[in-house]
């Protein structure tokens, strides 16, 4: 009776002791951090505490703003049980931009999103990242296809050009990119500059600040297309959904011309050119449409203002916009879809890939004194600057990270 009763505790022990064993591999943060790797994660910090799981994840990897912590959390979720709730703090260039917030009940997740980070970095301020960004480089081919049909002895002018990005990572919030522009074919005469080899967005790109209320960053350098100077944005989060916004830059004119009198080269103006604008962005987060308006002065000395409605579906984003300048009207609709491959993981240090979207801009420019006075004009500070990449936007972060957790968009 005795030899039972030792044997039914000792083999109880064993049970306990496998139990408790298998339990701490299964959280084992650095069993975690490799995962996270292999699925193409970087900068990866984990801490757990009881059955949470604190974590900053970069993601080089997955198309768009929500794929990745979605798949981050589907991930671990699958492999350790013990894990309940999860933290997930998303970083851009090693800058923190949201917390996704998941926990599962009862065969359902529910999600939330939001830029009250304090306490998850906190938390995670002593640990060690694993897996670094920095110094690695990405090399996307942009595909640079312009139409105008503004001619009346021909239908169009037309070009199209390959512009390969060479972008790294060299410390956080900082981005620095070499973007040639090399024509392809074109029909334009020998005075366009677009038939010739040019720079385009060539520039150190840093974001100083992006806090619960504040996002801060600049850029100096070549601007696209054919400017060179200094451009800065603030942005204050005033709600959840709302945000006030000043845009400025002073730039000159930096370009590749063919003259008669001056033969071929590279010319650059003094950068005196100011542009200043301030606006606000809203999101309506039931009908998942984005509504910005800003006035102030374009590129080349033109008041006005701009308004951008822009209906985000999925990783689609597709709007309209009116400008109204120095008396002038302009009008034409802009969209920014799918491209590149979901998952384009980064396996090494020099990465060759697609952009993870194809973006386009069609302008009216209807009146002559508008096109001919280069009135509504802009410029963009980083290559894959469109409506749908990098849109950090809390309420549609988290509806898609919830569809995708509950698989209801792939």
């Amino acid at each position: 009776m005795q030899k039972h009763l030792v044997r039914h505790i000792i083999t109880l022990g064993i049970i306990v002791l496998a139990t408790l064993n298998a339990h701490a591999q299964d959280l084992d943060e650095s069993l975690i951090q490799k995962e996270l790797h292999d699925e193409g994660f970087e900068d990866i910090r984990i801490k757990i505490m009881a059955d949470t799981l604190y974590a900053t994840i970069e993601d080089r990897a997955h198309r768009g703003t929500f794929r990745g912590a979605a798949t981050a959390i589907s991930l671990i979720n699958e492999r350790h049980e013990g894990l309940r709730h999860f933290q997930v703090v998303i970083t851009d260039y090693r800058m923190a931009q949201l917390i996704v917030r998941a926990s599962k009940r009862e065969g359902t997740w529910d999600v939330s999103v939001d830029r009250d980070m304090a306490y998850a970095k906190q938390v995670l301020k002593l640990t060690e990242a694993s897996h670094p960004s920095t110094g690695k480089l990405d090399v996307t081919f942009y595909p640079l296809i312009n139409l105008t049909n503004n001619k009346l002895d021909h239908l169009f002018d037309f070009s199209i050009r390959i512009a390969p990005a060479f972008a790294v990572s060299l410390w956080p919030g900082a981005r620095f990119t070499v973007q040639p522009i090399i024509p392809i074919v074109n029909n334009l005469g020998y005075r366009d500059t677009k038939r010739y080899v040019q720079l385009g967005c060539t520039n150190l790109s840093q974001q100083r600040v992006a806090s619960k209320r504040w996002d801060v960053s600049a850029a100096v350098g070549f601007f696209h297309p054919e400017r060179y100077g200094l451009q800065a944005k603030a942005t204050f989060h005033v709600l959840r959904d709302l945000d006030f916004f000043v845009d400025a830059g002073v730039t000159g004119r930096a370009s590749y011309q063919s003259s008669e009198i001056t033969g071929d080269g590279f010319s650059f103006s003094t950068p005196k050119r100011i542009n200043a604008m301030a606006g606000v962005s809203y999101y309506e987060p039931h009908t998942r449409l984005q509504f910005e308006a800003r006035a102030g002065q374009f590129l080349f000395g033109d008041r006005g203002g701009r308004i951008d409605i822009t209906s985000h579906f999925g990783e689609y984003a597709i709007g309209i916009y009116g400008i109204y300048t120095s008396g002038e009207t302009n009008a034409g609709f802009h969209f920014a879809i799918p491209f590149g491959g979901r998952r384009q993981k980064r396996n090494g240090i020099i990465r060759l890939r697609i952009p993870e979207y194809y973006a386009m801009e069609y302008s009216m420019q209807s009146y002559f004194r508008y096109y001919h006075q280069n009135m509504g004009e802009y410029y963009i500070t980083q290559p894959d600057e469109n409506h749908a990449a990098r849109f950090w936007q809390p309420s549609f972060v988290e509806e898609y990270v919830r569809k995708m957790l509950n698989n209801k968009f792939k």
